[in-house]
């Protein structure tokens, strides 16, 4: 395991006040509120992966939903700088960011936690209003968001 990243992973824990584990010397995951968030870290590229499930995708009225989704893409204006993504089931929308390890420090790793969740809430609210109310919650376990992003998660916040 990489010591920048356990050192980001405890500042994080300090901020929130619960131990956080590192799974496989790379993955975090916490269950912050209504988000599963997970943190990885990619070793070969230096990076720091954040993803969340946002929202399941209803079964009818994707178009608008979807024309929503790639216009907030566009130069990432929409997004703060972030990215959302379609599973390949077409069952849930994530949000995702990429940074490189070289640009965190102790002091700025909690604030762009807090700012990407800020973002993934702002984009589950737009998905709502866009696309009504999904097929499942996004706290419904037997949802597509509880089988890639729950599974290994143990920790609630």
């Amino acid at each position: 395991m990489d010591n920048a990243f356990a050192g980001l992973v405890r500042a994080l824990s300090l901020k929130v006040r619960h131990e956080l584990e590192i799974t496989g010397g790379v993955k975090v995951y916490v269950d912050f509120d209504d988000f599963a968030l997970r943190i990885e870290y990619l070793p070969e590229a230096e990076q720091l992966l954040l993803a969340a499930p946002i929202f399941d995708v209803p079964a009818t009225g994707r178009e608008a939903l979807y024309r929503a989704l790639l216009q907030g893409n566009f130069l990432f204006v929409g997004t703060h700088g972030t990215t959302l993504a379609l599973d390949n089931k077409e069952s849930f929308i994530t949000l995702q960011l990429f940074r490189d390890m070289a640009a965190l420090t102790q002091d700025n790793f909690p604030l762009l936690v807090e700012g990407f969740l800020n973002a993934a809430q702002e984009w589950r609210d737009r998905c709502l209003a866009l696309g009504g109310k999904a097929e499942g919650s996004p706290r419904d376990a037997e949802s597509g968001q509880a089988q890639v992003f729950r599974e290994e998660m143990a920790l609630r916040i």
